[in-house]
């Protein structure tokens, strides 16, 4: 079963599912040492248009991950589940491995990427590195011993100067640590700044306040919402629940949610569901009400904040949102004609509580050229290259916020950095079935907002 979680996925990911793709990045080994069937031609940091201070300080990292070494004739195999031209920020960043040392870094994109490992594995011919949309899959190679420990490789007390805790201990399985975060997406709820006029601050309660009167008022529905992406329908809300979750329980809660101890029938769960449903379920609180929620597109539902006449004003998810409400309405750049405010708090305590999502990097191999790669993976320089392509912020708190180029990205970083706690929730770390389940009870609940306890229950009863 797969364990590619497709609420994660980027706009570009979900519109290229099913599909895969092959670059091969070289450094002094020509394109023709790779037994791929990529792309003959060669990728690397020189043609990638990053920042040239950035690539040669990535340069220098390769070359000590390496100690040195020359590893022509050496190809690294990386599974990515990142596909399209959506994937080149990824291959920009591992290229200054390739020209540091020589070695071929053969990065393949696949969305169906669980399958894709699962028959590798078993056909003995594993990749060497594996780029994973959330937890799922590294959880489940090492349980299985199949991944290689990182706390071994890199060592932890490099890991912890480099960072959050949260993200380390959700990585962690018996005292090591196996996977390496890169991409880690932040949420906040985004607004239309020229029409915009309620509270970026304070308590939920007080955003809800806003929202009722809002909605008592005949204006705009206060809130934008669609959650329809094909299979994965619905994802947009797990962002949604899990913050709101997260800013009432705080972290360690999140943390027991996401590992199955905190089971999906508790209280704390439903309050979760409900605080979303009382708006998702809304005829008044939301653009459309309910059945415009599960028929709306994801990627179209945030048009309606620049719509003339607007017909929603906020919306809450991943700081992606800005890439996607931009491609179809070019005055929504942040900070000017769109931005965000962190997601207020239930409970004051846990105001600096955050949800992530991203990918995380592991490894099936241990010869010395793939432990030197996740060496550089790692890094604050490898990382400050993903950064600076300007997609995605990323989890090695030393990357500085100037390799950020927009103002989204970075604003977003600043979020992430200025976390008190940093925890991935149940849609990053839970296995293909329960995430099957969990999206499809969301649906189902919107649909139908009495039948909670059942679906709560049917989603716990998936762990199997």
């Amino acid at each position: 079963m797969t364990q590619h979680h497709l609420w994660r996925t980027r706009l570009a990911s979900l519109a290229v599912l099913g599909t895969a793709g092959a670059l091969v990045l070289a450094g002094c080994a020509s394109s023709s040492d790779s037994s791929s069937d990529a792309d003959p031609t060669a990728t690397t940091s020189t043609d990638s248009g990053l920042p040239q201070d950035l690539v040669d300080a990535a340069i220098a990292a390769a070359e000590e991950a390496a100690g040195g070494a020359d590893f022509s004739g050496t190809t690294i195999e990386v599974l990515g589940v990142t596909t399209g031209t959506e994937a080149d920020a990824f291959i920009n960043a591992m290229a200054p491995f390739a020209e540091a040392t020589g070695a071929v870094v053969d990065y393949v994109g696949n969305a169906d990427q669980a399958t894709v490992v699962a028959a590798a594995v078993e056909a003995g011919n594993a990749p060497d590195v594996v780029d994973g949309q959330g937890l799922g899959l590294m959880l489940q190679y090492a349980a299985s011993g199949d991944a290689v420990s990182m706390s071994e490789v890199i060592g932890d007390d490099v890991l912890a100067a480099n960072y959050n805790e949260g993200l380390l201990n959700s990585a962690t399985i018996d005292g090591d640590v196996y996977g390496v975060w890169n991409e880690a997406d932040t949420f906040q709820i985004f607004y239309n700044t020229a029409t915009y006029e309620g509270p970026t601050s304070g308590s939920w309660d007080d955003l809800m306040a806003w929202s009722e009167e809002a909605a008592a008022a005949g204006d705009a529905a206060p809130w934008c919402m669609g959650l329809e992406a094909g299979a994965g329908s619905g994802f947009p809300a797990q962002g949604f629940i899990e913050n709101l979750f997260v800013k009432k329980f705080g972290s360690e809660k999140l943390a027991e949610w996401a590992s199955g101890e905190l089971p999906w029938t508790s209280d704390e769960v439903k309050w979760a569901f409900e605080e979303f449903g009382k708006i998702a379920t809304s005829d008044t609180l939301v653009d459309g009400g309910p059945q415009a929620v599960v028929s709306t597109s994801a990627f179209v539902f945030m048009n309606g904040m620049y719509s003339d006449p607007q017909t929603c004003q906020l919306t809450l998810w991943g700081n992606y949102a800005a890439s996607i409400v931009g491609a179809s309405n070019p005055d929504a750049v942040v900070p000017t004609g769109l931005n965000f405010f962190d997601i207020p708090a239930s409970v004051e305590d846990y105001a600096g509580a955050l949800d992530v999502a991203g990918h995380v990097t592991f490894a099936l191999n241990d010869d010395d050229a793939t432990s030197a790669f996740m060496k550089y993976w790692a890094s604050a320089e490898a990382q400050a290259l993903l950064a600076a392509s300007g997609q995605y912020t990323v989890a090695n708190v030393n990357v500085p916020l100037s390799a950020y180029p927009n103002d989204n990205m970075a604003s977003s970083a600043e979020i992430l950095l200025a976390a008190d706690t940093v925890t991935p929730g149940p849609a990053s770390a839970v296995a293909t079935a329960v995430n099957t389940a969990y999206l499809q009870g969301i649906m189902s609940y919107v649909q139908d907002p009495d039948s909670l306890d059942e679906i709560l229950a049917g989603i716990e009863a998936s762990k199997g």
